[in-house]
């Protein structure tokens, strides 16, 4: 831990930002926010506008300040977990108040006890005294829970600094607030949707179904290679402009959205039955919880990775076979979609070769490409791995009776 004392010995003017510096600043934080470690140049700069203050990223749970995440050159205070005195004399206020401040929130040290409580509390006496620090400003990056991510500015502990710190420092951090905590959303979502699809990629184009992942909102994130084709044919599934992802009737996206918010809500998959052309479909929509091995140490802390949906594409055994998603599942050319679909149904090689007009040899061909490409050697085979896309209804049960009609409504 390294001593900051400093000792202001005359008046100085106020720290002051140019317009110029502050646009600089809120470019330097979407570029932090994906940096490793995270904010790291933001506090930095922070700390070189403001001589003499500290800058640290830390998380807390319950009122522990664990380990800090990233510090500037003149602030590690958190080395180890330490536990701070917020229910001193009794009163929990200080920390349920900050716990439960929006995302966003900018608060300093004197906004939750007053400064003969404060000067008596571990943190003052143990943590920020000894190394010449006092006041603080803290900005609350987000919350789950017990646990929070912070980015705090340590103050010089000299009244004069403090005088000529503190303002500008607050209301700079005000300013910055906003672009902090939307960067941390954007660089979260960006990291989960590039990080899922590296980690799962392989996993996900194995899984037979067109599959799409969205958040609660219903915007794409990824997809495995089924159901990226699926999005380029644009049926019965498409992306909007804003990246949502659609269908071809508005009331079914409608429905689609209500869906997942009931999913989200209820933590349980469900299932939507659509009435397309020229066959139906149908969604089987559940929570996807994508590993955070990759991710950042703060969200790892904080475990807050966005909600996120698998949507399932696929059919029930009453409704005729759709050969668009038979070519979205493996790759197959309509007419080799057609042999696979002609295979499904019972018919043999030389059936398809009357009914198509094509030779048998042609047709034979083409049987062994659909047998390859969704490797197998049998038509036996080709049933029973085709059984799973024909019964993508078993993956969720609207709580159905055995033997009942599925619903066409939400």
């Amino acid at each position: 831990m390294r001593a900051n004392k400093l000792v202001y010995s005359a008046p100085m003017e106020k720290v002051l930002i140019s317009p110029e510096e502050l646009s600089n600043l809120i470019g330097l934080t979407y570029d932090s926010a994906f940096e490793d470690p995270q904010w790291k140049s933001l506090i930095d700069r922070i700390t070189q506008l403001f001589p003499g203050i500290g800058g640290i990223v830390y998380g807390t749970e319950g009122d522990t300040v664990l380990p800090e995440y990233a510090h500037s050159a003149l602030s590690q205070l958190f080395v180890e977990p330490f536990r701070i005195d917020f229910g001193i004399n009794g009163d929990p206020r200080p920390g349920v108040g900050f716990r439960d401040a929006p995302n966003g929130h900018v608060s300093h040290s004197r906004e939750f006890m007053d400064e003969e409580t404060f000067l008596a509390t571990r943190l003052y006496q143990d943590l920020l005294r000894p190394v010449g620090f006092r006041h603080s400003v803290h900005l609350k990056l987000d919350t789950r829970g017990e646990r929070s991510a912070v980015i705090g500015f340590p103050i010089p502990d000299d009244p004069v600094a403090d005088a000529r710190i503190y303002d500008p420092l607050y209301k700079l951090i005000l300013l910055l607030s906003p672009h902090v905590v939307r960067a941390l959303q954007l660089a979260r979502a960006l990291a989960l949707a590039g990080r899922s699809t590296e980690v799962y990629s392989r996993f996900l184009d194995g899984i037979i179904l067109p599959m799409i992942v969205t958040d609660a909102q219903g915007k794409f994130l990824f997809g495995n290679a089924a159901g990226r084709r699926v999005l380029e044919r644009g049926t019965p599934l498409s992306m909007a402009d804003n990246g949502r992802i659609v269908l071809n009737d508005l009331e079914d996206s409608r429905r689609l959205q209500n869906k997942i918010a009931d999913v989200d809500r209820n933590l349980a998959p469900g299932g939507l039955r659509i009435v397309a052309e020229p066959v139906p479909v149908l969604l089987s929509i559940t929570p996807f919880r994508a590993s955070m091995h990759e991710a950042s140490a703060i969200d790892r802390h904080l475990l807050s990775e966005e909600p996120m949906f698998a949507i399932f594409i696929g059919q029930t055994e009453l409704d005729a076979i759709s050969t668009a998603l038979l070519e979205d599942v493996f790759d197959l050319t309509p007419r080799e979609a057609e042999v696979c679909k002609s295979l499904l149904l019972g018919a043999s090689a030389a059936d398809i070769a009357v009914d198509s007009g094509r030779s048998l040899k042609t047709v034979r061909n083409q049987i062994q490409i659909v047998y390859q490409k969704v490797g197998v050697s049998s038509n036996v085979a080709l049933i029973d791995s085709l059984s799973v896309f024909r019964t993508v209804s078993s993956m969720f049960e609207d709580r159905k009776p055995k033997g009942a009609a599925l619903s066409s409504t939400p």
